[in-house]
């Protein structure tokens, strides 16, 4: 038996496609640059968020702090980030003077501005639009399966710096040379569509996410990823050794001219790590290499598996670098979406003083681009489903 199959105990690249699922021209095609103008108020009209009653009745124990009904206030929030409206103020003047909307959104009496402020910075805040996220993307989940779409099976995670220079909560990021948050995002390579958000101050490692968001994932969603694409700040071989031996997902990232091949990655360098820790409780005489691996996960001594992952990642690359480079070239869809959603909507210009808030607004953005999935599905369309372009 091979070195590979002795310390993996399992083929090290899942069972996917050499074709890597979809390239960069096929994920094109399904967010066409021209697009036959759809009215926001018309997607509304077909939206029904029933569902998420139980959701938003628990984010207050008192009926009596919100007069109004939620499932309206709800979709006025979406309206506004589908609208592209800048500001709150906005959305509640086409409340005031377009009785249509007021309708089609479900109101019998219009709520003043204070009122929807209050319902998505304190009832919903950024608590409330993670559980929406969750219910509505297991709406969007169940549909994708009815018309056989395997949503995740395939990833791509990255974080986009998001400026707020005002905020005392923000922190400087060097690299960027701003003061802001980072928004962390995975996304389904396939559909574009996204599968988990997070908002962390500017200086927080972009790594340490990557494995919580694909345990979130897999765990809340029951969704498998084969495949993660991810640049260099997620390429650790702690991160590489977590996305194998955790979740058995293989990942594409970037190669670094620094990187070389650890010749001590090897099982025999394993077993004598192993063996130095045999006054450690739970050591165990006989070991095997999966109780070797556990043990020493457990101890936090991995230091050569993570080698190991690495070397397998790199030799993948020795192997043919121009083929590796062009499949690692599609993790940069995820970079154009925030770039989009950066110059077409208005996140860049989010109003919130800290970043609770913050988060709450930006939860809302991505429920927004849930929710022309889940509308577009429903109507039976299977691509562009997240796509922004024509909405007036």
């Amino acid at each position: 038996m091979s070195e590979t199959s002795i310390l993996e105990n399992k083929p090290y690249a899942p069972e996917v496609s050499d074709s890597y699922g979809v390239g960069v021209s096929d994920f094109e095609s399904i967010i066409p640059e021209v697009e036959q103008p759809t009215r926001v108020i018309d997607l509304m009209k077909k939206l029904d968020l029933e569902f998420l009653r139980p959701v938003i009745d628990e984010l207050y124990s008192e009926d009596w702090r919100f007069k109004f009904d939620s499932i309206p206030a709800l979709k006025t929030i979406i309206y506004w980030r589908l609208k592209n409206h800048r500001f709150l103020t906005e959305v509640h003047n086409d409340l005031l003077t377009n009785p249509d909307l007021a309708n089609v959104l479900g109101y019998d009496l219009i709520p003043s501005y204070k009122q929807l402020y209050h319902f998505i910075t304190y009832r919903l805040n950024h608590i409330g639009t993670k559980k929406i996220f969750d219910v509505i993307l297991q709406k969007v989940k169940q549909l994708c399966e009815n018309v056989g779409i395997e949503l995740g099976k395939e990833v791509i995670q990255d974080s986009s710096p998001m400026e707020k220079k005002n905020n005392d909560d923000a922190t400087y990021n060097k690299h960027y040379d701003i003061k802001g948050y980072k928004w962390h995002n995975l996304i389904c390579l396939k559909t574009g569509i996204p599968l988990d958000y997070h908002v962390g101050i500017a200086t927080e490692y972009d790594g340490d996410f990557f494995a919580p968001m694909i345990y979130r994932l897999k765990n809340i969603h029951n969704i498998h990823p084969k495949r993660a694409f991810a640049d260099g700040h997620y390429s650790k071989g702690k991160n590489l050794m977590r996305m194998n031996e955790f979740f058995n997902i293989e990942v594409v990232t970037h190669i670094d001219k620094n990187w070389v091949l650890h010749s001590d990655a090897t099982v025999f360098e394993l077993i004598r790590q192993y063996q130095k820790m045999w006054k450690s409780e739970l050591f165990k005489i006989n070991a095997g290499v999966d109780y070797t691996k556990y043990f020493m996960m457990m101890h936090d001594k991995t230091e050569v598996l993570e080698n190991f992952y690495h070397n397998q990642v790199f030799k993948k690359y020795l192997k043919d670098p121009d083929a590796y480079d062009k499949k690692y070239a599609i993790r940069n869809l995820i970079e154009h979406s925030h770039g989009r959603d950066k110059r077409h909507t208005e996140i860049k210009n989010i109003q919130a003083t800290d970043i609770f808030k913050f988060t709450a607004h930006l939860g809302m953005h991505v429920i927004s681009t849930l929710v022309l999935a889940l509308v577009r599905l429903q109507k039976g369309e299977t691509e562009g489903l997240t796509y922004r372009g024509g909405l007036i």
